[in-house]
């Protein structure tokens, strides 16, 4: 975030909170149709997405050695992440060339070699075939033909992405503009902190959706986020291939406590702008991960599509290294008032999902507050191709104009405001 970025935001949060309508470019949207969340057949287009796309996988951190490796399981078959003696990442599919058997079991550990769990084969951790055991019973079998199939495996700021697609831009043109607004994160001397799992009976874009706007606060969090935000001074920006973010003013009493934890000695990123002082700057990496960034550390949160109606959301949280010794107390607290947060948003979300299934209406408003969701559902159906998409359950791209350029230039929205 460089001076200019800065000063856009407290101008246009000062546009925001004394605003009294939307703008008046904003368009009206059509209904979100509410077939997206329960039609199978459009699960199905979005699983294909998801291995098509640049998707997060683990920090490297997680691989700290030559021969360090990682099983992942997050849409489509496994993979496991395993760290070369060249030190490089490298990703496989975790099923052997012969008949498809694992060649690793652990969700993580150490080896020399990746060893095929039902006979054997092993390949080193390039993922070439090495071994064959009782090799002379094969008629003209040539190792070069065999080894383990890769993903693509790309890095940014130590968080490691995968995809299918060998083909897909770079990772860091695909996140733009965000390797330039988060440039100062830090992120390859962050530590993993904590992880935790919640497996919800709801569709993977009701779950994710909440953390897209701040319109629910005030009346599902109203003793904990609505106390902590002003949501009325929200900026949300839109970027290219579906990312965005959103900076939430502080509550004063916040920000002093925010200075009290600096008092307590929890470690900081350092040399970080005034939005992380100030704001709750949240930022959304198309199309899963949603991370509410703060100085002191922050989770990467990422939903799953296990099923049509069913979403495991992996929260992952990083910071500083505090040294030796045991994680402070500082964060246990923190992470318990964000599982309460959590248990207030997951109460509501099996029963929408049981009411969209149900509903009459057929199709959900979505208002300025809420245009990172449209954003998002937008891009879905770009990447997946709206003409393999049935036309009532389409989501047309009807806010070009408010999307910021690659490079971080700001769009021209709202007219009345600054950009």
């Amino acid at each position: 975030m460089d001076a200019d970025y800065v000063e856009r935001f407290r101008a246009r949060s000062r546009w925001e909170t004394e605003r009294a309508e939307p703008p008046a470019n904003f368009p009206k949207l059509p209904d979100l149709p509410l077939g997206r969340y329960t039609d199978p057949g459009f699960f199905a287009l979005e699983q294909e997405l998801f291995r098509r796309v640049w998707r997060f996988a683990a920090h490297e951190s997680q691989l700290p050695r030559p021969g360090s490796y990682l099983l992942v399981d997050t849409v489509g078959a496994p993979f496991l992440l395993v760290r070369g003696d060249d030190g490089r990442v490298r990703a496989f599919f975790n099923a052997c060339r012969h008949r498809g058997a694992p060649v690793v079991r652990d969700a993580c550990g150490e080896c020399r070699l990746l060893v095929c769990q039902y006979h054997s084969w092993s390949y080193d951790l390039r993922g070439d075939l090495v071994r064959v055991p009782d090799e002379r019973d094969f008629v003209g079998l040539q190792r070069d033909e065999r080894s383990l199939v890769s993903l693509r495996c790309e890095t940014w700021q130590g968080w490691i992405f995968v995809t299918e697609d060998h083909d897909a831009v770079p990772l860091e043109e695909w996140l733009a503009p965000l390797p330039t607004v988060l440039g100062g994160l830090h992120g390859e001397d962050l530590i993993l902190v904590h992880h935790q799992s919640y497996d919800v009976r709801c569709n993977w874009k009701i779950m994710a959706e909440g953390f897209l706007e701040v319109y629910h606060a005030r009346t599902i969090h109203p003793e904990t986020v609505a106390k902590s935000l002003d949501g009325r001074g929200a900026v949300m920006r839109l970027y290219p291939n579906g990312h965005q973010s959103m900076l939430t003013p502080l509550q004063p009493w916040i920000i002093e406590g925010m200075r009290e934890a600096h008092k307590s000695g929890l470690p900081e990123i350092p040399d970080l702008p005034e939005p992380f002082f100030t704001s709750n700057p949240a930022h959304g990496i198309f199309p899963n991960l949603i991370t509410p960034l703060d100085r002191t550390g922050f989770p990467f949160l990422v939903f799953w599509p296990l099923d049509i109606d069913r979403t495991r959301l992996d929260l992952w949280w990083y910071a500083p290294s505090w040294g030796d010794g045991p994680r402070p107390e500082a964060w246990d607290r923190r992470l318990a008032m964000f599982d309460l947060v959590m248990d207030e948003d997951l109460k509501n979300l099996e029963p929408m999902q049981r009411q969209v299934a149900f509903a009459a209406h057929g199709g959900a408003p979505i208002n300025y507050q809420e245009r990172r969701i449209w954003h998002v559902h937008a891009w879905l159906d770009k990447l997946i191709g709206p003409e393999r998409i049935p036309e009532h359950l389409r989501v047309p791209d009807l806010l070009a104009d408010w999307v910021d350029g690659a490079d971080g230039s700001p769009a021209r929205e709202p007219a009345e405001a600054p950009g």
